[in-house]
């Protein structure tokens, strides 16, 4: 009878040496997945943190924050608390707008929060007259501007300076403490003192545009063009001043024709708007009617009528001056001494910031080559967060090249500068690789923490 096999336990090690086509297969295989990993993980300046939120905004214009808190505030959240699943509710009264913010537990269902949040608001009882309709939006802690821009108008370069200065040596004197400083806030406030006492460089000077008006125009063209980028969630612009019809009541006026500032306002609510009048039909072609009474000019606003004393009318304009101006700003934007206007972009959760950013600048090329030049206008792109990302990347390559240098020249003086040290330099790098990818404990490790940092495709 043979004795029977004894079978002893094979070392790790053993097993892949007398198994090179399935260590070979596998390694390829970690290469590829840990190649599509690397390729695929968002680079940004910090790890994004991920706290489920939505943000109701309601806005009562003239309303003070504790009217606000009053009327809204209280209201929304006496609703809002018994919503499934917040962990942190905070809400903030302001001049003429009211913020409730929403925390849900890790992992909730933004979708399904959204619709309940909603169901909940639905059952405020009732809003303030002149109040809009509350906003939900979703919002993250991490959320903040990776780009800021700045618009203003076009600044005179260091080339036209130095081609004035060829032109006309009279002025070059004048000129050379400006063109002697590369920052370009100096140079403009140094040239703007040398136009003063020589009126010959005034035409070098930007252009007198009151750019704080413009923002209705940043809103329409630049803010538009900027949520187009592919990767940005929102963008805003900030400062400048923002138009309004304003009727300026004079109280005398208003007490000798008997009259109050809330008969001014029901008469301009009730008339300043479009009606529907139905339609009719005339042969075979059916026109739909309405009423276009939305006031466009202070003109019509002055000619409503308030009341009838005696048979005289008594309008708006008798009472009030009726004038196109802008409202209170609530923000104040400035650039080398002159007011400007500012615009930010937000990237989406999740978003690759380089490539985010890529678009950006994309865009504020276009927009610096196209649109704005015909209204001597610049945009100046002045926060990047990319600058920080760029650096720290470029640290590590710089830590990497100077560790393989010194691991070189140590291997040269233990090699005594012979051809093995050549041979064994590349060797360390794949050697390390192998032991990585050959020791479960290190290869598990690091993929169970890529996949709970998020990063898994």
């Amino acid at each position: 009878m043979n004795p029977p096999i004894q079978h002893r336990d094979r070392h790790p090690i053993e097993v892949c040496l007398h198994n090179p086509v399935k260590v070979a297969v596998g390694a390829l295989l970690l290469v590829l997945f840990g190649s599509i990993s690397l390729t695929r993980m968002p680079m940004q300046l910090i790890p994004e943190v991920q706290t489920p939120t939505l943000t109701v905004s309601t806005k009562w214009t003239g309303a003070s924050p504790q009217e606000v808190e009053r009327e809204i505030v209280l209201e929304q959240e006496e609703q809002l608390k018994s919503v499934e699943g917040i962990t942190k509710m905070t809400s903030e009264s302001a001049d003429s707008s009211a913020t409730v913010t929403l925390e849900f537990l890790v992992g909730s269902d933004m979708e399904e929060a959204l619709l309940k949040v909603n169901s909940r608001l639905q059952q405020v009882s009732e809003y303030p007259e002149d109040a809009d309709e509350p906003v939900i939006s979703t919002s993250n802690s991490t959320d903040r501007p990776i780009a800021w821009l700045i618009l203003s108008a076009i600044q005179p370069k260091m080339s036209e300076l130095r081609d004035f200065a060829l032109t006309y040596p009279e002025h070059a004197d004048d000129l050379r403490s400006v063109l002697a400083t590369d920052n370009p806030g100096l140079r403009l406030l140094r040239l703007r003192m040398a136009a003063v006492t020589n009126p010959a460089l005034e035409p070098l000077l930007p252009p007198d545009l009151n750019v704080p008006q413009m923002r209705r125009f940043a809103e329409d063209v630049i803010e538009a063009r900027l949520e187009r980028v592919s990767g940005v969630s929102d963008a805003n612009v900030l400062g400048g001043l923002e138009e309004e019809m304003q009727v300026i009541v004079d109280p005398q006026k208003l007490a000798a024709r008997n009259l109050t500032i809330d008969d001014i306002r029901v008469v301009l609510r009730d008339q300043n708007q479009d009606t529907s009048a139905g339609d009719y039909w005339e042969g075979k072609r059916r026109y739909v009617v309405r009423t276009i009474n939305q006031f466009r000019t202070p003109e019509q606003v002055a000619s409503q009528v308030l009341a009838m004393r005696g048979d005289a009318p008594v309008f708006v304009g008798d009472v009030a001056e009726v004038k196109l101006g802008y409202k209170k700003p609530d923000g104040l934007v400035r650039r080398f001494g002159d007011s400007a206007i500012a615009c930010n972009a937000l990237r989406q959760t999740g978003a690759n910031v380089i490539d985010v950013m890529a678009g950006i600048r994309e865009a504020v090329d276009e927009l610096n080559a196209d649109v704005l030049p015909a209204k001597g206008l610049q945009l100046l792109q002045v926060y990047d967060e990319t600058e920080y990302i760029d650096a720290s990347v470029g640290l590590v390559n710089q830590n990497i090249l100077v560790g393989g240098t010194l691991t070189m020249i140590v291997l040269m003086l233990f090699l005594h500068f012979g051809v093995g040290a050549l041979m064994v330099t590349p060797l360390i790098a794949l050697s390390a690789l192998a032991g990585s990818l050959l020791n479960p404990f290190w290869f598990v490790l690091t993929f169970a923490l890529i996949l709970l940092a998020g990063f898994w495709f």
